[in-house]
């Protein structure tokens, strides 16, 4: 037993000095320590870098989609114009010049121009559309001051119209050609042996008349002839024969007429059918307010325009260039042509929207503000034809007949309104509570949006 006890206490060393040896050394275990850290330290920063990655991506996104487009473009009194409206309006309008293009797909020539007008329109849209905006804002704000406002009854009803009319357009009857029956000659195959009998046929023969037959000499015009003289005479024994005396014409009153309208139920089957093709119902409706709102605040600003004031009976001619202009008068002093001929050829181009013609009476301030310092100054004499003159963006010439005060017609009234509110509005631009504050890196990136997928219309080869 002390034998076995003492063999086991013999091995006993053995063992514990092996396992010493199997144990790592201080240097191993630093290195491995090391390696430990780098590891760490390697996974860390490449953590690290990749979340910085995803936070730049993410703050990428967010300041394209969210951060960006929310940036004020302008200010209209407390108002902002985001870059996303912006950039929506903006794409809406070349969509829409993109839709008049694709139109002219079968023509290449007016296919082509038009594509060149997309494109040439492209440097000047952009600012157009931001007047736009700064215009509904401004008429917004106008709209508020004033308590002018339009309820969703009265959208309803201006939609109910545009379908209506559009209805009746597409229902109008159209005529539709009738093909008519055309004889067509068959030939039939001559038989053999035929001969066609001659027929004896009498050629009328012509008689010459001589020249120097004796025609009817014409009665002189100076040979006197007798006039009869008509005398009335009087006889007791007639009876007076009445006569229908002429009696007044009454002048027709022409009464408005009322906008066309669908029934409830047309109505609501049209608009479904009519929204499920809108791209937003909700722009579609904004827009359709928008226009109510600007019709009502017209007329609002419009209301101290006045029935009775001066007035000028005018003639007028409009040309495009000032050399035009001096051609007509030149004409028209020379006896070369007549006012109605002038007319005739400028009639098939209408510039700026302007009447040509005998425009009868004129209100003033139913025209342009250069029209009016020349029609109604004292110095500008009656009846004459005189120098043109600029107006806008085109050149006119005036002959004023007559200068007086009197009432004003309702289309003149219309005209003082239409440019009273341009006045109200021209002035409103140019308000110090209107700031414009579009950089060029922001209109660059609203082009670059709103112009994806809008220029790809090819021309077709000839």
């Amino acid at each position: 037993m002390f034998a076995r006890f003492r063999g086991r206490s013999a091995d006993q060393p053995a063992q514990s000095s092996g396992a010493t040896s199997r144990r790592p050394s201080a240097r191993t275990l630093s290195r491995i320590q090391r390696e430990r850290a780098q590891r760490r330290s390697f996974f860390t920063a490449v953590g690290i870098a990749g979340l910085l990655v995803l936070l730049v991506v993410l703050f990428g996104i967010y300041r394209e989609f969210f951060q960006f487009p929310g940036q004020p473009i302008a200010k209209v009194y407390a108002e902002t114009v985001t870059l996303r409206t912006y950039t929506d309006d903006l794409a809406e309008q070349m969509r829409q010049l993109q839709n008049q293009a694709a139109g002219l797909q079968n023509d290449p020539n007016a296919a082509g121009s038009r594509i060149q007008q997309l494109i040439d329109a492209q440097e000047s849209l952009p600012e157009d559309i931001l007047e736009v905006e700064i215009e509904r804002a401004l008429i917004r704000h106008e709209a508020k001051v004033r308590n002018v406002t339009v309820s969703d009854a009265e959208i309803n009803a201006k939609i109910n119209e545009f379908l209506s009319i559009q209805r009746d357009f597409l229902n109008r009857p159209t005529s539709t050609a009738t093909p008519t029956a055309t004889l067509t000659p068959t030939l039939t195959e001559t038989p053999e042996g035929f001969a066609p009998t001659p027929t004896n046929t009498r050629t009328p023969s012509l008689t010459p008349t001589p020249l120097d037959a004796p025609t009817a000499t014409p009665t002189p015009l100076d040979a006197p002839t007798a006039t009869p003289t008509a005398s009335a005479t009087v006889d007791p024994n007639a009876t007076a024969t009445p006569t229908s005396t002429p009696r007044p014409t009454r002048t027709p009153l022409i009464t408005p007429t009322a906008p066309p309208t669908l029934e409830p139920g047309d109505f609501e089957q049209l608009y479904r059918d009519l929204a499920s093709v809108l791209r937003s119902e909700t722009n579609y409706r904004r827009d359709v307010e928008y226009q109510l709102l600007r019709q009502k605040l017209r007329n609002a600003v419009g209301a101290a325009v006045p029935a009775f004031g001066p007035r000028a009976q005018v003639r007028r001619i409009v040309t495009s260039t000032i050399d035009e202009a001096r051609v007509g008068l030149l004409s028209l002093r020379g006896g070369f042509s007549t006012f109605e001929e002038l007319v005739d050829q400028t009639a098939d181009r209408r510039i700026e929207d302007r009447d040509i013609g005998d425009l009868g009476f004129v209100a003033r301030g139913a025209e342009m503000r250069e029209f009016d310092e020349v029609v109604f100054s004292p110095d500008t004499p009656l009846g004459e034809w005189i120098e043109p003159f600029a107006a806008g963006y085109h050149f006119e010439l005036a002959q004023v007949l007559t200068r007086d005060e009197g009432p004003y017609d309702a289309k003149n009234v219309e005209k003082m309104k239409d440019r009273l509110f341009a006045d109200w509005l021209a002035a409103a631009r140019a308000s110090p509570e209107v700031i414009r504050d579009l950089s060029a890196q922001e209109r660059a990136w609203a082009v670059d949006r709103a112009s994806r997928g809008i220029f790809v219309t090819e021309t077709p080869r000839r």
